[in-house]
């Protein structure tokens, strides 16, 4: 099975070192961002939050290999080809180490930010029932996956441990068939991202919301199409430098540019874990920004509805996202009660409730995005 492609080196040592520390700093920030929009909405933290905080010790650690090999040069190195095969060297030796680490550590990492993700699902759409089956199954189906793969992996080479930073020829011969492994699971990964990033799109395109908050919706969740463009991009690139050698026989950079697709698919599936999460901090953000231009404004405003309107508006500038009281709007015959914001974190799918005074808004999923 051969592609005959030669695909691009890596060899910006600079770029890359800055790249870990930028994706270590991120990943600091969300996960602060994270927290304190839990703290923000009143909120306990639940089976997904401490997913993602264990999930970024071990993002952080994945950096941490992927720096320090690329200061030490394993990363962005080379081999030494001879007769269009990697040479045994010093620097090869010292690949396979970081190799070893990297991978096994991955498993972990990418079976826990899928686990967040799901039971992120679980908790938002809590009251379909054939949803929260189809979430249990996945967290099912995602443990088995992990496991089955870091087990795997940490025993490639069966309980001979130096076999693992073996010559890349000896370690081909002797241990099992890593290739395969590796295809099956760079496939797997991505077949799950996909089924965990569209599992709510349905339930979304069934809320009693404007099309225009549904598009805003779906693509908030369909930011993991990242995620998955990474991981095909890694997944090609394994596929290319595993099975076809005759052109691509330089081991080192080989692995350069498969842990470069692994390092920039997990932080990125890290981002994408949080986003939903952090919405309201975004949002208070953005009221500020708002409140701050629209001051000078305000009076003018106020000035205005004085003079005779009948309309008369709530201000929720004191606290956005909280509050004990409903807000009235009085706008000719019909009067329209919004019920206040409480912190919750879950979608409500029955739809607005109708009656001859007006319509109560109920639909929770707008207070866990706004």
């Amino acid at each position: 099975m051969a592609y005959h492609r030669k695909l691009a080196l890596v060899d910006d040592r600079t770029g890359l070192i800055v790249m870990a520390s930028l994706f270590c700093l991120i990943q600091l920030l969300v996960i602060t961002l994270r927290i304190y929009a839990r703290r923000l909405r009143r909120m306990r933290y639940g089976t997904d939050d401490w997913l993602a905080i264990i999930a970024v010790v071990f993002v952080l650690g994945l950096n941490g290999v992927f720096l320090a090999g690329t200061i030490q040069g394993a990363i962005t190195g080379h081999s030494q080809v001879v007769d269009d095969w990697p040479v045994t060297s010093p620097l090869e030796h010292l690949a396979q180490k970081y190799k070893y680490a990297f991978q096994t550590t991955e498993k972990i990492t990418f079976g826990l930010i899928k686990l967040s993700i799901l039971f992120l699902w679980k908790r938002m759409i809590s009251p379909i029932r054939w949803f929260q089956v189809s979430c249990w199954v996945m967290i099912g189906v995602v443990i088995a996956w992990m496991i089955a793969f870091f087990f795997a992996t940490v025993f490639q080479c069966y309980t001979q441990w130096a076999w693992n930073w073996a010559p890349i020829s000896f370690f081909l011969t002797q241990c099992t068939n890593t290739l395969d492994m590796l295809t099956v699971f760079t496939a797997t990964d991505i077949v799950t991202d996909v089924i965990i990033i569209t599992m709510p799109v349905p339930i979304i395109w069934q809320l009693h919301l404007p099309t225009i908050k549904k598009v805003g919706l779906t693509g908030l969740f369909m930011m993991g199409l990242f995620t998955i463009g990474a991981g095909i991009a890694r997944m090609y690139i394994y596929l290319v430098t595993s099975y076809d050698k005759e052109d691509n026989p330089d081991f080192i950079a080989d692995f350069t540019l498969f842990m470069l697709w692994s390092a920039i698919e997990v932080n990125v599936g890290m981002i994408v874990c949080s986003m939903p999460v952090c919405a309201p901090v975004v949002s208070k953000f953005r009221d500020c920004i708002v409140i701050r231009l629209g001051s000078k404004g305000s009076s003018h405003l106020s000035h205005q509805r004085g003079k005779g309107s009948k309309e008369y508006l709530t201000d929720r500038s004191e606290n956005p996202y909280f509050g004990d009281k409903t807000s009235s709007y009085e706008m000719g015959a019909y009067r329209t009660t919004i019920a206040s914001r409480e912190p919750m974190d879950e979608i409500n799918v029955e739809g607005p409730l109708e009656t001859r005074s007006g319509i109560v808004v109920r639909t929770r999923i707008s207070n866990t995005f706004e």
